[in-house]
């Protein structure tokens, strides 16, 4: 337990751990499962109050799948017969979401959605969730997507966002579905942060090792916001997992954090791919004062997200 008002700003969860084990892909380093059954427990005993649910539906990967066996000359009728699939798949999954979030008061629900969907269909998910089912922002993985952040079909979503002051969670730097990193390295999203200046916008993992640009982005956007997810994992000891011997040492973690500005960085762990109690307990362990900490575990949260 801890005397600070913690919030994990990245988590995912899963209806089944079944489901969540096939997300995970072998990578179950934590031993967890990502069902809400499961990280609720885990949260009341380390002492976090709150966690955001990044969920998201893998809509690229889903339909690349189901065109691969198709013959030339059905791709195109059956392509939006697959799309109208794959956005129910979407609408299920945030409707999911949304209801955890009901049943757990310590979840709070974010949406996705994916340009594939097309406009019309992701402005009417976006309104449906945030209006209907309590959704609180929205979460994107344009490497997933195969899109940058300043695709024109994604313009109208940041402007709903930034009109009604939701946040957006997005993930950054390189990833395993991303065959492209330039999709989602910190400077990908300057425009983005340009042109909608009232859009609060999180990049996840600390830019994914693009540390330089993490710091010129930060200086340059004061909308400009990251978590601490997959970036500062802990053992069962508190100590970083040897199994991510990139990680940043504790020293580098609070020079990094300090020079981005404590007041723009959030707590966060990547569950379940990682332990939130052994993440945790290896952050209280790093050389901040107690302000900042406060700040780091949830005061930024809480502020960023209304919560």
């Amino acid at each position: 337990m801890t005397d600070y008002f913690v919030i994990d700003a990245h988590v995912h969860t899963y209806k089944t751990p079944e489901i969540g084990r096939q997300a995970l892909s072998g990578f179950d380093m934590s031993g967890c499962c990502g069902t809400p059954e499961e990280l609720v427990p885990i949260m009341r005993q380390a002492g976090i109050s709150l966690a955001i649910q990044c969920n998201m539906t893998p809509a690229r990967s889903m339909f690349e799948a189901a065109v691969a066996g198709l013959p030339p000359d059905r791709l195109e009728t059956d392509r939006s017969a697959i799309i109208g699939k794959l956005t129910d798949r979407v609408r299920r999954r945030n409707e999911w979401t949304c209801q955890s979030a009901r049943e757990y008061v310590e979840l709070v629900p974010f949406l996705s959605v994916d340009p594939i969907m097309g406009r019309e269909a992701m402005m009417a998910e976006l309104e449906d969730k945030i209006d209907n089912h309590g959704a609180r922002g929205l979460k994107v993985h344009p490497g997933e997507g195969h899109f940058f952040p300043d695709d024109p079909a994604m313009m109208p979503v940041w402007e709903m966002l930034a009109q009604r002051g939701l946040p957006a969670i997005s993930h950054s730097g390189p990833d395993i579905a991303n065959p492209n990193p330039d999709y989602t390295r910190p400077r990908a999203f300057a425009s983005i942060l340009e042109r909608f200046p009232g859009l609060n916008l999180v990049m996840a993992h600390l830019g994914g090792g693009y540390y330089d640009e993490v710091i010129e982005i930060a200086g340059r956007y004061p909308n400009a916001y990251f978590d601490t997810s997959a970036s500062l994992p802990g053992d069962k000891d508190g100590r970083p997992l040897l199994l991510r011997s990139k990680s940043l040492t504790d020293e580098e973690a609070v020079e990094l954090i300090r020079r981005i500005g404590v007041d723009r960085v959030l707590f966060g762990t990547d569950y379940p791919w990682f332990h939130p109690g052994q993440d945790l307990k290896r952050f209280l362990g790093l050389g901040f004062s107690e302000e900042e900490k406060q700040a780091l575990l949830g005061g930024n949260a809480r502020r960023l997200f209304n919560l």
